[in-house]
């Protein structure tokens, strides 16, 4: 059997397998590091757009807020300028309408009575 030098059989591997193998471990290590820089990449661009997401749908809901307080400003406005009669001025034009035909009503039983 021939003898391995001491570095070469520390583990019992030869010295061409012992390279191969730290060769494979070197690139796979180099691919792992790409790898790893790509995924914090593609980390960083989800949360950069994701960050970007939530400003704008916050701009939007502050729009929309803006929007709707100002359309109901002005439909309050509307309705104010409109006059609408209250629940109290119909009662009182009731009572002046009741007392308008009494007083028709007197006035149309002199007439024949008179007459």
């Amino acid at each position: 059997m021939p003898e391995q030098s001491k570095e070469g059989d520390q583990k019992g591997l030869p010295d061409s397998l012992r390279t191969a193998i730290e060769r494979t471990f070197a690139a796979t290590a180099d691919q792992a590091a790409e790898t790893r820089e790509r995924a914090a990449g593609a980390l960083d661009e989800v949360t950069k757009r994701g960050q970007e997401a939530r400003e704008a749908v916050a701009g939007r809901a502050q729009e929309a807020r803006e929007t709707s307080s100002g359309a109901v400003s002005k439909v309050v406005e509307a309705i104010e300028g409109m006059r609408l009669a209250t629940r109290e001025d119909v009662r009182e034009l009731e009572e002046q309408l009741a007392d308008l035909a009494k007083r028709v009503e007197r006035l149309e039983s002199r007439a024949k009575v008179e007459g």
